[in-house]
Formats: C-alpha cells, structure tokens, sequence
C-alpha cells in the first residue's frame, strides 16, 4: 500500500479524502519555524527517505515546507505524484511532475533567451 506523505498537518483541516490515496504520515505539524531552515532540511529529509515512486506527496501548510518537501522529493524519485485539495469539490486531484520533463522546459526556456 502507498504512502501519503502530507507537507504539513493543519490541527483544522480533513485529511480524510487524502486516505484514499494511501496511509497518511506528516511530514511536519503545525505553525513551523520555517526560519529555522537547517532543521527543517533535516526533518523532512529524514521523513522523506522512507518514500518510494509509486508514494504521493500531499501539498498542505507552508509553502516554504511544501517547496522545499518537493526539492527533496525529486531529488530522491524521477517524478513526484503531488496530491493537491481542490477546495469546490473536497478531494485531492493528483498531478505528477517528472524531473526530466522539468529538466527539458527549463533548457528550453533558457535556450530561447539566447541571442
């Protein structure tokens, strides 16, 4: 069975449509010190080696814990199968991000502003 691992737990929000997906494990809790950036390097790495590919990263919280969560991620997998809420309908809509396809836009995106 997979693994969500979730950015960020929110004491107020419903983690249960993300149950779906897989177990649920967080990653961080509550109102983190994201100026404490070499600690939560280390918090989330420490969580996030225990994913494999076919596991989901649950988007939620800190942007900066959620940024730096898909760093480690694509650091770690070739891809990364991101569950993001969609708020309307009350679900988690999975979208996947592989690293060579990120590779390949930002190549192409700095060729084009060669002369």
């Amino acid at each position: 069975m997979a693994v969500v691992f979730v950015t960020n737990r929110a004491g107020d929000h419903d983690y249960t449509p993300a149950e779906k997906w897989g177990a649920l494990r967080f990653v961080t809790s509550g109102n983190y010190p994201i100026f404490k950036t070499t600690r939560l390097r280390e918090e989330i790495i420490e969580a996030l080696i225990h994913s494999t590919p076919d596991d989901y990263l649950c988007i939620s919280g800190s942007a900066v814990v959620a940024s730096l969560c898909t760093i480690v991620w694509l650091e770690l997998h070739k891809q990364v199968n991101m569950l993001l809420y969609d708020r309307q309908n009350e679900v988690y809509v999975l979208r996947t991000i592989e690293r060579s396809n990120l590779r390949m836009e930002i190549e192409r995106a700095v060729d084009s502003l060669q002369p």
